[in-house]
């Protein structure tokens, strides 16, 4: 009887021995581990709207949620944006971002501050820059170098400045802060509006660094 409960209790060992050391279930690889701190990614954008009424760079930060959960609850939602030149970085200009920059307000409760943000969902910030640098400076002009539209005498067009964008914002108590950039972001500014009976649109499909002449006998600058 002893001789057979050793040998069964070796029968055992050895199961257990072989299901620990390669039995199906150890082969099977845990998901990777998701810090719910760090789920949110940023980015940064720059934009030009020129409108009858509007004649400004917009630029948006956006902050998408990475994890595969939901998160619904009190939101921070505080942070900054920063645009400067790239050459010159004295030239430059700093929001103050929060809920008030909200894009995407349909999950943000106003009254209790609460946030609902999705997998995969982003959340959307914006500011409207006129162009008015943080010393009060307009660059309209002081930086920008203007050209008669060859396609429209009545407007000029400014020779292409770069800028970069950077930016943060606190979506939760419990998250890390959210960064975004540095992107690159080039800007053509245009005088004036003129209304397309008069004049054709600006086609923005060409790149901002062709739309102003700025060498050749038809090239005149503007005052």
């Amino acid at each position: 009887m002893r001789k057979q409960a050793y040998k069964g209790f070796a029968v055992m060992t050895g199961l257990l021995l072989g299901i620990i050391s390669g039995g199906p279930m150890c082969n099977e690889t845990l998901p990777p581990y998701t810090d719910p701190r760090q789920v949110f990614e940023g980015s940064i954008e720059g934009g030009y709207v020129l409108t009858i009424s509007d004649n400004s760079a917009k630029i948006y930060l956006m902050a998408t949620n990475r994890f595969d959960e939901t998160f619904d609850g009190k939101a921070a939602l505080q942070g900054e944006i920063q645009i400067s030149h790239a050459t010159n970085p004295s030239i430059s200009k700093t929001f103050a971002i929060s809920s008030s920059n909200l894009f995407t307000t349909s999950k943000y409760n106003s009254s209790t501050g609460v946030l609902r943000v999705d997998p995969g969902e982003t959340v959307k910030f914006g500011v409207s820059w006129n162009l008015v640098d943080d010393g009060g400076r307009d660059l309209r002009s002081t930086l920008f170098r203007y050209w008669t539209d060859l396609d429209c005498g009545l407007r000029c067009i400014a020779e292409e400045e770069r800028f970069v964008l950077t930016g943060y914002i606190d979506m939760f108590e419990k998250t890390e802060r959210v960064f975004a950039g540095p992107t690159s972001f080039s800007l053509c500014h245009v005088n004036v509006f003129v209304e397309p009976r008069f004049c054709p649109p600006i086609d923005y499909t060409t790149p901002c660094s062709k739309r102003a002449v700025t060498t050749g006998s038809d090239a005149k600058r503007c005052p």
